[in-house]
């Protein structure tokens, strides 16, 4: 099953990964070059050191908003 078909890795409200943000992001970044393994400690290494920890207006928003804000929470990171 490829990566798109894995219904653990579907869209969803808060993980808009579809949106323009969030895809430039990774076309910027070069994640989809990386194995699976790698890609994933990328992402989590940019939402640790490059999201500034601060609290957003709800828990409620999704990752494109984060990423906009610039700033997130662990609900919203």
């Amino acid at each position: 099953m490829s990566d798109a078909m894995h219904p653990l890795l579907a869209a969803t409200p808060l993980l808009d990964v579809h949106h323009p943000g969030l895809e430039a992001l990774v076309a910027r970044r070069g994640w989809r070059t990386l194995s699976p393994y790698n890609r994933i400690g990328a992402v989590y290494d940019f939402v640790r050191n490059e999201i500034a920890f601060g609290y957003n207006e709800g828990d409620e928003l999704p990752a494109s908003r984060v990423l906009a804000d610039g700033i997130g929470q662990c609900n919203t990171k």
